[in-house]
């Protein structure tokens, strides 16, 4: 989706340097290992792994680091969470509402680790007809509205299908500079506004520190 399959880390002895790809610095677990290679990991593996990507990556001064997480409440989460203050969290996911059991379960998850929830991206949230630009609303839309108003939060976001998202991704070029003008960059520019005002309020009213996003029941 970046353009980065065929891009490498550098080592600089116990330190690795961060692709950097569209002026973001990226790393990903599937840029450590070979090729096709199945990660069959679980708990002290995955919470070192996770501890890696923080204190072994050169991220250098950012404004943002956003850890892109696996589905589910399990332990990539719960590592995540004990290793550093998590400003806050947000959930993505479709309008179906079998999806949105995960998405409950996701949002518990915050709770209980006291983290700020700044809102819900419904993806897959109708398709725009490349033709027409009409939009079709094929799996649905606006189911996650009384999810966010349960959990005191927003929907930041209702991404589309649109053809030149898919054709983005393929070529390494993501929608918003492959396509900057059209509706679903417009939508993502309204969500990362939104989050960055989530995130300034959150820093404003005194941040989050480690201590309180521990678990508190499990």
């Amino acid at each position: 989706m970046m353009g980065i399959e065929d891009q490498q880390p550098v080592f600089l002895g116990t330190t690795i340097k961060p692709i950097v790809a569209h002026n973001i610095k990226v790393m990903s677990i599937g840029s450590l290992v070979e090729r096709g290679a199945s990660l069959i990991w679980k708990g002290a593996m995955v919470t070192q792994a996770i501890e890696q990507m923080l204190e072994d990556i050169e991220w250098g001064s950012l404004d943002v680091l956003l850890f892109d997480m696996p589905p589910g409440t399990g332990d990539a989460q719960l590592a995540l969470a004990q290793s550093l203050p998590v400003t806050s969290g947000v959930c993505v996911t479709t309008p179906q509402k079998v999806a949105l059991d995960d998405t409950i379960r996701s949002m518990d998850m915050f709770t209980q680790l006291h983290i700020p929830i700044a809102g819900i991206v419904e993806n897959m949230s109708g398709f725009i007809c490349p033709d027409s630009g009409k939009e079709y609303d094929i799996f649905g839309k606006g189911t996650t509205q009384p999810l966010a108003e349960a959990y005191k939060t927003e929907v930041l976001g209702e991404i589309p299908l649109e053809p030149a998202v898919r054709e983005g991704g393929d070529s390494g070029l993501p929608i918003t500079v492959l396509a900057p003008e059209c509706e679903t960059s417009r939508r993502y520019g309204t969500i990362a506004s939104k989050l960055w005002e989530c995130l300034l309020k959150v820093n404003e009213e005194g941040g989050v520190d480690n201590e309180a996003i521990q678990p508190t029941v499990f």
